[in-house]
């Protein structure tokens, strides 16, 4: 027995490399190999755990912040093994933090992307399949990374938005609570127009269309009087706010023909010309 155990602490002891201050054995590098395989089965468990017990929606967005979480415990256990070595570790560190500090000003960008994603990810204020507004611009999440979501616009064009953008500026999440949103068309009409029967065409031109819904009911509210017009607005209700661009399209062209049937004119913009042109 004492001869089988020092032979396996002579095994452990043979060098493969020496210097002043690192002496590599057999032993440093299963200690090694050990370190990164428990490292490695418990993040694995981890994950595994966390994926078990989420929701699919959540489990989708906490796989891509186990990855980032990933790389970043296998660089801590980098600096760990090569600090247990005997590997003075302060210099890489030094160094490092004078790399990351010109690194910091150059990518910062990147790094609030990140940061932003993260945020985004577990916040769930956006999800993939969200219609959004931003910069006027109309598109449904496609997908969500750390560093940008990608949207597709209505024009069919994929946009990559950085995620610092989504957390900055002011978006506008047509289907985060709800996928029923309100659309609204502008009218106008001459003043002495019977505003109870425009409020009747209008509702009449939305009723059959096959994706306005029933319910809640569309409304028309008289908006204002202009100095020689009435405003209404229509509202409806949509669950395909992605599409109401050619919904909003065919009531359009719906209003006009039955103004025409019912002899409402659509009012003419007045062009005054000043005394001088005259």
């Amino acid at each position: 027995m004492l001869n089988i155990k020092s032979f396996f602490v002579k095994l452990l002891h043979i060098e493969f490399y020496s210097s002043k201050s690192v002496t590599i054995t057999v032993g440093t590098i299963l200690f090694v190999i050990t370190i990164f395989i428990i490292t490695r089965y418990a993040l694995f468990f981890i994950k595994k755990v966390f994926l078990k017990i989420a929701t699919p929606d959540v489990a989708l967005r906490l796989k891509t912040v186990l990855h980032f979480v990933n790389y970043s415990i296998y660089l801590i256990m980098i600096f760990f093994i090569l600090n247990a070595i005997g590997i003075d570790i302060t210099i890489f560190l030094t160094t490092s933090a004078a790399i990351f500090v010109g690194l910091g000003f150059a990518l910062q960008d990147i790094f609030k992307d990140l940061i932003a994603g993260i945020y985004i990810i577990m916040d769930k204020t956006l999800n993939v399949g969200d219609v959004i507004q931003i910069n006027n611009e109309v598109a449904r999440v496609q997908s969500i990374t750390l560093r940008c979501t990608i949207v597709e616009t209505r024009n069919r064009k994929s946009l990559v938005i950085p995620n610092r953008k989504l957390i900055d500026d002011v978006v506008y999440n047509w289907t985060h609570d709800d996928t029923i949103v309100r659309a609204k068309i502008e009218v106008g009409v001459y003043i002495g127009t019977d505003p109870e029967l425009v409020k009747a065409v209008l509702l009449s031109c939305v009723e059959k269309h096959p994706k306005v819904l029933k319910e809640p009911k569309s409304i028309v509210f008289l908006n204002d009087f202009s100095e020689s017009t009435i405003r209404f607005y229509l509202h409806y209700f949509i669950d395909k706010a992605f599409d109401n661009d050619r919904i909003a399209s065919d009531i359009r062209y719906e209003i006009d023909k039955k103004f025409k049937l019912n002899n409402i004119p659509l009012p003419v913009p007045v062009i005054r010309l000043d005394s001088s042109e005259k």
